[in-house]
């Protein structure tokens, strides 16, 4: 394979076709990006109002950049995240997975995802360094995680009353521990979401957390407190303030389902991302070899990143698809999620296409990036895009290099072969072995995904 993955990928676009009609909308809903995590405008998210002092500092400190450890515990987490939606599919009386919660029916500004619903309860799934052995280690270590399965019972219209708590190991998702959680008073569990609420709210407009108490990440994962500028470090703990309003009880029979599903599912050390498609060869490097990718992404930069993609989510609300409407993946090795999809509207069709989108922030500073994508992000879309058996995709990106108001949405528009699903398969089926004398098989990596005077074959 001489040719690199993205090189190969950009022979399958046939076109690529500016859409201002989208542009435009991504324009009117244009959020301050000030900040490296937004704040919603009109209503909250659950997991903020379950760590309300961690997320009020992540606003205000946005050039505190998370350590390297904490972000490969955050892909861990993703990950383990999404191989748990295929064992809790396979569980009697599972419903549904990765599904919305709205508080507005209720009259509360807050919204989140449940990770799933199995027979009515509600479960939560929490991936941990350290899992809780006991009701009183979890009450002790892991208060916003009891508060937030409380949360979204009392937004939840059919008030489930036995919901679980599941928690897995970063090391080993192997080690799990089921936790119980039964609500005895859904209306005072309400009122304290609400005052919850209130509180956060006023936080923000008044820039004074005093009363959101000290930050249940404090100490270790602190990334604040380890720069040592965080004026709320003796503000009192923040107990769990639902625990007179539930009971907590280990579960072992649901712990055996799980554990009964996840031994029957060989899929945990094979699923992987457009980009290890891509530059196949540093995975190898990672996974087999252990070496690291010390690269680190400039604070701006990564500030930027999560403005288009709360931008792009907040145009995606707009043209909402079902996610029964979500085709099916032909390699189901390739992660996607679920939410990076879009329900394209057009007066050629009006019931819309389904279709991946895929949002970024572009560090180019010349007026001709504004023409199209680059050819990486063309390659990545065309991974996902041919994954689904489909000819077209979106791309969103901002260019705040360029200049201000600088925003471009296009569609992207594939001819794909039987050689672009033969090579993934190549690809795929090489990485699955996990034999690192069949890297020179693998196609090499771009030479731009390389550090200045490292050379192309690196990975050889």
């Amino acid at each position: 394979m001489k040719e690199d993955m993205v090189q190969f990928m950009n022979k399958f676009v046939s076109k690529i076709d500016p859409n201002e009609s989208l542009t435009g909308f991504l324009k009117t809903k244009k959020i301050s990006s000030s900040n490296s995590i937004i704040a919603p405008r009109d209503y909250f998210f659950m997991t903020q109002l379950c760590s309300p002092m961690d997320k009020y500092l992540e606003i205000n400190f946005p050039n505190v950049e998370p350590s390297l450890e904490a972000k490969k515990r955050r892909d861990i987490g993703r990950k383990i995240h999404h191989f748990a939606e295929s064992w809790f599919k396979k569980i009697e009386g599972f419903e549904s997975s990765e599904s919305i919660l709205d508080g507005i029916y209720f009259n509360l500004p807050v919204r989140g995802r449940i990770d799933a619903r199995i027979n009515n309860s509600l479960i939560e799934l929490k991936t941990k360094d350290i899992i809780p052995e006991t009701k009183e280690e979890l009450i002790e270590m892991y208060p916003q995680d009891i508060e937030q399965l409380g949360f979204y019972t009392c937004i939840d219209p059919l008030k489930p009353k036995i919901n679980y708590l599941v928690f897995l190991s970063h090391e080993n998702p192997s080690r799990l521990k089921v936790f119980k959680v039964s609500i005895k008073n859904f209306n005072r569990i309400k009122y304290v979401l609400k005052k919850r609420i209130d509180d956060f709210d006023k936080a923000l407009k008044e820039k004074n957390p005093s009363n959101l108490g000290r930050c249940r990440y404090c100490g270790n994962k602190c990334k604040i407190g380890k720069k040592d500028n965080c004026e709320w470090f003796n503000l009192p703990k923040k107990e769990c303030e639902i625990l007179d309003y539930v009971d907590i009880s280990q579960d072992e029979d649901f712990s055996k389902k799980i554990e009964e599903v996840m031994r029957s599912w060989d899929g945990f050390q094979n699923t992987l991302f457009p980009y290890n498609i891509l530059v196949p060869r540093k995975y190898f490097r990672k996974h087999l070899l252990e070496v690291e990718d010390d690269f680190v992404e400039e604070a701006d930069h990564v500030r930027n990143k999560n403005y288009i993609k709360e931008l792009a989510f907040e145009l995606k609300k707009s043209f909402p698809p079902q996610d029964n409407e979500i085709p099916e993946p032909i390699f189901s090795e390739i992660f996607f999620s679920k939410h990076g999809w879009i329900n394209l509207i057009s007066s050629m069709n009006r019931s819309g296409e389904i279709l991946p989108f895929i949002a970024y922030a572009s560090k180019d500073e010349r007026l001709g990036a504004l023409d199209k994508p680059s050819q990486y992000k063309l390659a990545e879309l065309g991974i996902t895009v041919s994954n689904f058996n489909l000819s077209k995709g979106i791309v969103i990106i901002y260019y705040p290099k360029v200049g201000e108001d600088k925003y471009k949405v296009f569609e992207i528009s594939y001819n794909f072969d039987q050689s672009c699903k033969t090579k993934i398969k190549e690809i795929i089926e090489i990485l699955k072995s996990e034999d690192i004398r069949r890297i020179s098989e693998l196609p090499k990596c771009p030479w731009y995904v390389h550090k200045p005077g490292e050379p192309n074959d690196c990975c050889t």
